[in-house]
């Protein structure tokens, strides 16, 4: 009697380390799975293009925009722009090749040029692009995830309007002698990844 309950004892024990290392076994697997799971997880992708020219770095880049497409005026030669005209340049800023959604600024720089107070610039949303002044000569736009997976681009227009008044005409008339003279703005162009941030409209 006492031997047989030896081996039953026996039995229990073996029994009991073997489930006891059925199971460490398989916690041990289970950690080893997430831990290589988290080893092999995917970095997005971060592609911008200006106009089709490719920007990865993450920098500021500087546009010197002087190709501006100039309004019809018969008093004016083609190409040019005087008293009274105006011009425009689209910019379009492609990120369907990114994975993460795009907060943007671009900056004209206008504190960078010499052009009189009637030389007006300014920005102009098209195809239901938003675009928030949030610093004097800064716009910023957001792209979301959901229309770079739609492929739908921010674009806006940057306009600029020569005004004719009287009291500005010893100064249009200098810029209008001066050889070789064009009308250019440098603007910067900035991007990051859009992190719920609020854009604050300007009210300076």
């Amino acid at each position: 009697m006492k031997n047989k309950l030896k081996i039953i004892l026996w039995l229990t024990v073996v029994v009991m380390l073997l489930m006891t290392y059925v199971v460490f076994s398989g916690t041990l697997a289970l950690f080893e799975t997430d831990s290589t799971g988290v080893v092999n997880s995917d970095i997005g992708k971060w592609v911008i293009k200006i106009n089709n020219e490719t920007i990865t770095n993450g920098e500021n880049e500087t546009i010197d925009i002087n190709n501006f497409v100039y309004a019809s005026n018969p008093k004016v030669q083609t190409g040019k722009i005087a008293p009274g005209g105006s011009a425009y340049f689209d910019l379009t800023i492609d990120a369907s090749e990114c994975d993460v959604a795009v907060l943007y600024n671009v900056n004209l720089n206008l504190d960078q040029t010499n052009y009189g107070s009637n030389i007006v610039f300014g920005i102009q949303s098209l195809n239901g692009t938003t675009v928030v002044r949030t610093d004097e000569y800064v716009y910023s736009g957001i792209i979301t995830l959901a229309q770079i997976n739609s492929n739908t681009n921010a674009t806006f227009r940057v306009t600029i309007t020569w005004q004719d008044i009287a009291a500005n005409d010893a100064t249009d008339t200098e810029l209008g002698l001066t050889e070789g003279s064009t009308l250019s703005i440098p603007i910067t162009f900035s991007a990051t990844q859009y992190l719920g941030e609020t854009l604050t409209p300007y009210s300076g």
